[in-house]
């Protein structure tokens, strides 16, 4: 709502507001758009993810996967004001990544001068592909000239994860050396999951997405916010989707 006042404003105050030359053909518009999402999540399991990391000494973080976004969608105009309401349908992912580190050395003079180091390292990755629906979305273009113009939308998503995984890999490397000599030891292992073999994973998500761009033509550059209300996992503590992308459109 707040990026549709402004849009109000800011035609309003602009000098220059004229249609772009494709949109006087016709009052509906379809788009094609593709590009990348970076995947994260937000919630209360974030931070109890973190407290355990602390309590285990480990230094761990939260961090976003890369992904793909395709969709082709239609826009149709409110009259003749800046104003359009659309719908969008598309292939996307979701997901996200941790890494949390811990490293320990000293030495030990009453043990021969003995000097150890250990370090571990745990990661996980969870990449899913989905089919996401809008069945609303209201935006509206401001274009200064004939061809640029500025789009600022809002609406609603819904999803369903089709396939996935969520891979886990940990590995452990120690040191040690003394007077009697160096040695050492480190393992390796990974461990891979499908989604539907999860349990208390959630398929379905619904949310807002919110997001702005700008046309050159009819070719648009465009990028969205994803905010799902659905938990991704059961339990005491929740991850939501929490998405950015950034997408090429063509306008037909």
């Amino acid at each position: 709502m707040p990026m549709l006042i402004g849009l109000f404003s800011l035609s309003a105050s602009a000098q220059t507001v004229t249609q772009l030359p494709w949109l006087k053909d016709s009052k509906t518009v379809w788009i094609v758009r593709a590009g990348a999402s970076f995947n994260g999540v937000s919630g209360s399991a974030i931070d109890a993810q973190k407290e355990s990391w602390q309590q285990r000494k480990y230094d761990g973080s939260f961090g976003r996967s890369t992904g793909v976004s395709l969709s082709v969608a239609f826009n149709r105009q409110f009259g003749k004001s800046p104003l359009y309401w659309g719908m969008e349908l598309g292939a996307g992912m979701r997901g996200y990544k941790t890494e949390a580190n811990y490293s320990s050395s000293g030495s030990l003079a009453s043990a021969g001068n003995y000097h150890y180091s250990t370090t571990r390292t745990e990661t996980n990755k969870l990449n899913a592909f989905n089919v996401q629906f809008s069945p609303i979305t209201i935006g509206g273009r401001i274009a200064f000239g004939q061809s640029l113009a500025l789009d600022l939308h809002v609406g609603g998503y819904a999803s369903y994860d089709l396939a996935g995984k969520l891979k886990s890999e940990s590995s452990y490397s120690s040191q040690n050396s003394s007077v009697h000599g160096s040695g050492g030891s480190s393992k390796d292992e990974s461990n891979s999951v499908k989604i539907g073999d999860i349990e208390g994973y959630s398929n379905h998500d619904f949310g807002v997405v919110a997001g702005g761009g700008i046309w050159f033509g009819h070719f648009n550059v465009d990028f969205t916010w994803q905010r799902g209300f659905v938990a991704i996992f059961d339990g005491d503590n929740d991850l939501f989707t929490n998405n950015m992308t950034l997408r090429l459109g063509y306008a037909f």
